[in-house]
């Protein structure tokens, strides 16, 4: 295991089950029997799906178990079927989805996969879900893409199995400049340590609780495009994950107006896989391999256009730390984590959030992109929706992007916050990302659109 997935492995009861359910709806009709044989596969070619979590003398490991019977065994457990279910009504597929999400998988038994199908005669639906200590947001899409090209009948790739340290990902290139990265990078933490003492961070109405509960999910489509919110984005010269990420911000910010210190604090991930030298020979790295930075915004009252420009030298500079290889501080004591063990490492976690420490952020925003290339080429079988989610005790938005449109998808922890002040939320970003494309569009297209009904989430 990495340092990433002892994490994962302590906190698996008290944040509540890590099972990442990706909920899938096809546009074709797809036979179990043919989706029970496509599984079998897709679990004999990856062996990350038969891992179990095993006690090793002094910390936890992985073990794959091999094939045979006892997968065989195993893997009765993996497929449920739910006929009838009425797959057209958001709150039927919203309250069926938010079940997955709560799918108790025991680590040390096996196998790390959950499927449940739902048949319908035109559009059926499934429920992918792999625990988040085996696979991270692009491992999960890569595995949805092998899963269709199977339903097509195509090959499965193999899965080769690897398991570097992440201190690859941020090692310094040469051994002189470990003190000079090792220097930065605590300078920087040191000075974002002091940034955020002095600010107002702003959340979602919180009532910080000794115990957890269960999560709340909300599926989220927002109405403006994606054609037209892109356009926006390359009107600044920024992506459209920035442009989001600076609505986000800005929603936060707007709960405050009239507070100076006022500030949203967004954590982004980072996938590393980009960062292990070449020289290193690694294949995909299927697994987890995730990073993360602060994106701290400040002034309520800044212009829209400003923000995105503040938003995007954050994003920058942020992921430029790590090509830079400026990181090495933090995570040289996440490194530590393996030697803690599951019990202390727990523990920390329990006294944390009873003393209410964790570190305050807005939310923790990830990003899954533009799924269309899961879609097999001339498929019968395509995807029409795919909501990816995973359990958070921050409150966790999963941008995905998919034929022309944004989901905003977001999870958070019931005991609280209410659902009613994170639907308010999302109508707050949905409000601002129509103000930053009616201010960058109005410019060259002429009168601005008219705001788009907000679709029911």
């Amino acid at each position: 295991m990495n340092r990433t997935e002892h994490g994962y492995a302590a906190i698996e009861g008290l944040a509540g089950t890590m099972i990442q359910p990706y909920l899938v709806r096809l546009s074709a009709p797809v036979d179990e029997a043919t989706l029970r044989g496509v599984l079998r596969a897709l679990i004999t070619a990856y062996p990350k799906l038969r891992t179990v979590v095993e006690p090793g003398l002094h910390r936890c490991q992985f073990r794959v178990l091999p094939e045979g019977r006892l997968i065989d065994q195993l893997f009765e457990r993996v497929l449920r079927v739910h006929p009838g279910l009425e797959l057209d009504d958001p709150d039927v597929l919203l309250a069926w989805h938010r079940d997955a999400l709560h799918e108790v998988v025991p680590l040390e038994r096996g196998l790390g996969v959950r499927v449940h199908f739902a048949p319908h005669p035109a559009r059926p639906a499934l429920i992918f879900g792999v625990p988040h200590i085996f696979a991270d947001g692009m491992t999960m899409v890569h595995l949805v893409s092998q899963l269709l090209r199977g339903l097509e009948g195509g090959p499965i790739e193999p899965m080769p199995l690897e398991a570097p340290s992440m201190l690859g990902a941020i090692a310094p290139t040469h051994w002189w400049q470990w003190p000079r990265q090792l220097w930065r990078s605590r300078a920087h933490r040191v000075a974002e340590r002091r940034q955020l003492a002095a600010l107002h961070v702003q959340q979602l109405p919180t009532r910080l609780q000794p115990h957890y509960t269960t999560t709340g999910l909300c599926h989220h489509q927002v109405p403006v495009g994606t054609a037209r919110l892109r356009a926006a984005a390359r009107g600044r010269g920024v992506s459209l994950n920035t442009l989001v990420v600076a609505a986000l911000a800005q929603a936060f910010l707007e709960q405050a107006p009239d507070d100076p210190l006022a500030a949203a604090v967004i954590r982004i991930s980072v996938n590393l896989r980009r960062h292990y030298p070449a020289s290193a020979g690694h294949g995909p790295l299927w697994g987890n391999h995730v990073g993360a930075f602060l994106v701290i915004e400040a002034d309520p009252r800044k212009p829209l256009l400003a923000r995105v420009r503040s938003v995007d030298a954050a994003i920058r500079e942020g992921q430029a730390r790590y090509a830079r290889r400026e990181m090495a501080w933090t995570y040289l004591w996440d490194e530590l984590t393996p030697w803690l063990g599951r019990t202390l490492i727990g523990h920390i976690a329990v006294k944390m959030m009873r003393a209410g420490r964790f570190p305050k952020i807005s939310c923790h925003a990830t990003s899954l992109g533009d799924v269309a290339a899961i879609q097999p080429p001339a498929g019968r079988v395509r995807v029409e929706q795919m909501v990816g989610v995973v359990n958070s005790i921050s409150p966790l938005p999963v941008l995905t992007e998919l034929d022309g449109r944004l989901g905003i998808p977001m999870t958070w922890q019931r005991a609280e916050t209410d659902e009613a002040d994170v639907r308010a939320f999302l109508t707050r970003v949905d409000a601002v990302l129509a103000r930053m494309a009616d201010e960058v569009l109005s410019a060259t297209e002429g009168p601005p659109e008219l705001p788009v009904a907000r679709a029911a989430a």
